[in-house]
């Protein structure tokens, strides 16, 4: 994140590169989840249905802790970073036409493609531009 972050111009929104923080992956709150968030930005209590935590792939009206959808017209895949709570807000701002089918989602612009790659033993990962081959050494 960081080598890329200084080399872009940041887009105020992005779910990674606006936001500072650690990763947090399954992020559950009320009915609701977020698969990638990072603890910079917002994040809603358990118990709080506010939809405002934002990141990659999430659901609202959802049982987080199972995985069961309760309505698909809520599932979004990328959502930009942005102070929207429920119900004050009356539509939350997303990335691309990746969602469900409820008018309070607005499709928009793609910021980019993301990637997270994780490693016990690497020290260090290529960069854009690198020939990549099968292997990578360590």
């Amino acid at each position: 994140k960081q080598w890329y972050q200084r080399r872009v111009a940041i887009t105020a929104g992005d779910p990674i590169f606006s936001v500072g923080g650690d990763l947090a992956f399954n992020w559950a709150y009320s009915n609701n989840g977020c698969r990638i968030v990072l603890t910079g930005g917002h994040l809603s209590g358990a118990g709080v249905n506010d939809d405002n935590t934002h990141g990659l792939g999430n659901d609202f009206i959802i049982n987080p802790l199972t995985n069961h959808v309760h309505d698909k017209a809520w599932s979004h895949d990328i959502s930009n970073i942005q102070d929207c709570p429920h119900p004050a807000c009356s539509y939350v701002r997303l990335q691309g036409t990746d969602h469900g089918a409820s008018s309070n989602l607005k499709s928009g612009p793609v910021y980019g493609n993301y990637a997270i790659y994780v490693s016990f033993d690497s020290e260090k990962f290529p960069l854009p531009g690198d020939k990549l081959s099968l292997t990578i050494e360590l």
